[in-house]
């Protein structure tokens, strides 16, 4: 018979659990697009916040120079935060060798990539925004099939799908699963009509709709102006929000370099949750939060005698067999299925993580980097 505290705690296993199943329906329900023929008439602006990228700024600008979308229709504006590292230097010298390729410098003491955007937005001219990272790059055909979305849906937001890069090392696959796992929850709860979050390296916005919301996005917190902007777009009634999940929209961006890098990153992520008003966003972050908790807890009282030590097996393995399915899908679009050998060591892992991650974003001081 089960004892107390597994009756306690089985309701947060099964929250989490009937959340994770309703993500899995509305991927089902979300069309795949395919290629896209021909090209809107539809000017568009790129916009880049760098802040000490030297490294990355090459193949970025290398991607984002080689779309197969009409020149004279594409601007890309480079915004770049008081970066010690010579990012600004080379960010000239695209500037000068390739036309369309603008660059906008932060001054004085403001900083942060919500700034940056605002400052980018200034110069803008396109009809419709598309907002990358400058360690991020799309496919050849990134900018012709998300304006195409943007024509044929009639939406004022189009979320893009995102992929971290190779993995080399166990850290990176792990980053990579996780990854794929909030891409994964980003299509579901699009599909079902409640998007609860967006990735920031692929978004695209009505310039129009851009422009009335920047300048009011929560900038206290480093992190967050793809959820931020999110958060805006839902609370204005009327707003379109889609996802274009098109093979050839798929931007690919780095994991973090070091285990460090990850969790300086992650903490960024964490923070911004003090910052969450969206009913659905906040139901969310909470079922994931006590549905790992509840984990963690099990595994303690089982350890100390006060739960039946099977318990947090038994738990871990029902949240296991709702995180696969969606898991199976996502990794099946983005065609990196080897990726799932990892499943199970990151399913042991995750609900350290997830609460740690919690009391950083309650504890930890943070910056963008």
């Amino acid at each position: 018979m089960p004892d107390v505290l597994t009756l306690v705690l089985l309701p947060a296993v099964a929250a989490y659990c009937i959340l994770i199943t309703c993500f899995c329906a509305g991927w089902i329900r979300t069309p795949v697009s395919h290629a896209v023929k021909g090209y809107p008439d539809i000017r568009i602006s790129i916009l880049v916040p760098c802040r000490n990228e030297a490294g990355q700024i090459e193949g970025a600008s290398a991607a984002l120079n080689a779309q197969d979308y009409p020149k004279s229709q594409v601007e890309i504006i480079w915004i770049d935060d008081h970066s010690v590292d010579g990012t600004a230097e080379q960010l000239r010298n695209i500037s000068a060798g390739r036309p369309g390729n603008k660059v906008v410098s932060l001054t004085g003491s403001e900083s942060g990539k919500k700034t940056a955007l605002k400052a980018g937005m200034e110069t803008a001219t396109g009809e419709f925004i598309l907002l990358t990272d400058a360690d991020s790059q799309p496919g050849p055909g990134w900018v012709r099939s998300m304006a195409s979305c943007f024509r044929d849906l009639d939406a004022d937001l189009i979320a893009g799908p995102v992929v971290l890069g190779p993995a080399k090392t166990w850290q990176e696959n792990i980053q990579k699963l996780e990854y794929l796992s909030l891409v994964a929850a980003s299509v579901g709860s699009s599909g079902l009509g409640r998007p609860v979050m967006i990735q920031g390296p692929n978004i695209g916005v009505k310039a129009s709709v851009y422009r009335s919301l920047v300048t009011d996005l929560d900038a206290r917190f480093l992190s967050g102006d793809d959820v931020f902007l999110l958060q805006a777009m839902k609370k204005t009634p009327g707003h379109k929000i889609r996802y274009c999940l098109n093979r050839e929209a798929i931007v690919e961006s780095k994991p973090a370099g070091s285990l460090s890098g990850f969790i300086r990153q992650r903490q960024r992520w964490a923070s911004k949750a003090k910052g969450y008003s969206d009913p659905m966003l906040v139901a969310t972050t909470l079922l994931v939060f006590l549905g790992n908790l509840a984990i963690i807890t099990s595994l303690v009282t089982a350890l100390t005698g006060w739960s039946a030590w099977f318990t947090p097996l038994v738990f871990l393995g029902i949240k296991s067999a709702a995180d696969l399915p969606l898991l199976i899908r996502a990794a099946r679009f983005f065609h990196c299925t080897r990726l799932l050998a990892w499943f199970l060591p990151v399913q042991v892992f995750y609900p350290f993580y997830v609460v740690t991650a919690a009391a950083w974003a309650m504890t930890g001081r943070v910056r963008w980097k």
